[in-house]
Parts: structure tokens; sequence; C-alpha cells
């Protein structure tokens, strides 16, 4: 189970990236980082590492 902490991480990046699309697709940037949060915890990652995916382009 994830914590309000994954909650306010996605709601930053959410934010951080609103205005973001990705090259060629136009899909909105927040999608690829929600792809690898996913892919993360698919293959055992726990919250943290979750988050560090979220983040990996916010800093």
């Amino acid at each position: 189970m994830l914590s309000e902490r994954f909650t306010e991480a996605l709601i930053y990046a959410t934010q951080l990236h609103a205005t973001q699309v990705r090259k060629g697709s136009g899909t909105p940037y927040i999608a690829h980082l929600l792809g690898v949060a996913s892919i993360a915890l698919e293959s055992g990652a726990n919250e943290d590492e979750a988050i560090a995916a979220l983040r990996a382009r916010c800093d």
C-alpha cells in the first residue's frame, strides 16, 4: 500500500510537469513518469523507489 507521501510526490510532479509533453507523441510528460513508477512497483520497488521514479526529472 502506498502512503500519503506517494500521493504528495505525484501531485508535485504533476504540477511541475503540467505543461510538458513527450516529443513526437504529444503525450503529457507525467504519463512517462507514471509509467516508470508503475514498472518500478511491479518489479518490487518500495515506496521510496517509486517516489524517486516520479522525481527523476523534478530536480
